[in-house]
């Protein structure tokens, strides 16, 4: 079932009007004809409706709502230095996946990629294209925000309850993410292909941020990002 997510109040016996996006999609892509649809409204109520070719609209025809509510338990940021492109679109799509509510993109000292200001705009709407496009991928009841990157040195306004920084040097005394009783928000940062440099390290635990160890193994930038989200997300649906 295909699931699209609209700006709009939804109510049962209403009619959707497709943007022309998602006509295109669901007309000439998956090519949809009186088919069931997921939408979500901007409430992030999900509803049910037929769809179905109307002149030029594409449409859906609202029948009832959905009463799951496909979110993880708790508010999830996930702090992510920047990484090579393709590491970092795979980190968006599976962050959206895996329930994160919120991607705050920074640059730390070791980080191989910067952000440049004459591609902002154009790389904020790829990301938001691609969480959109994995929200709506696993149904999820709302889009995860994706923040403006940011200097390292602004971390410390983006804690959470449970503030947590995955770190490859941490000691065998360092916690994992599931020993935390995570509750309301959690917040996991997570650094580049080069790691922390310890300066950076203890800025971050400065913050009130703590050190957790994220298994014996060290992982890449990208994986270590989609692990923290699995078992926060896994945790929290508990």
């Amino acid at each position: 079932m295909q699931q699209y997510f609209t700006d709009e109040i939804l109510k049962e016996g209403s009619e959707y009007i497709f943007t022309k996006e998602q006509a295109h999609h669901a007309r000439d892509v998956v090519r949809l004809d009186h088919e069931t649809v997921r939408l979500v409204d901007c409430e992030g109520t999900g509803w049910f409706g037929e769809c179905e070719k109307r002149g030029n609209d594409f449409i859906a025809v609202i029948r009832e709502k959905d009463p799951r509510i496909n979110e993880a338990g708790i508010e999830i940021t996930l702090a992510m230095a920047l990484v090579r492109r393709e590491k970092f679109e795979l980190i968006l799509q599976k962050a959206a996946e895996l329930g994160a509510t919120r991607i705050v993109p920074f640059e730390s000292s070791r980080c191989i990629v910067h952000a440049k200001s004459e591609k902002a705009d154009k790389q904020q709407k790829r990301y938001e294209s691609i969480v959109l496009s994995a929200a709506e991928q696993c149904k999820r009841n709302r889009i995860p925000e994706i923040c403006p990157v940011i200097p390292f040195a602004k971390l410390n306004e983006y804690k959470s309850d449970v503030s947590l920084a995955a770190y490859e040097n941490a000691s065998k005394e360092s916690k994992h993410i599931s020993d935390f009783d995570l509750k309301e928000s959690v917040t996991v940062v997570i650094g580049p292909e080069g790691g922390f440099s310890d300066e950076e390290m203890e800025q971050l635990v400065f913050y009130g941020y703590e050190p957790v160890t994220l298994g014996s193994r060290i992982l890449r930038a990208e994986t270590a990002a989609i692990y923290a989200c699995a078992v926060i997300a896994e945790v929290s649906e508990k």
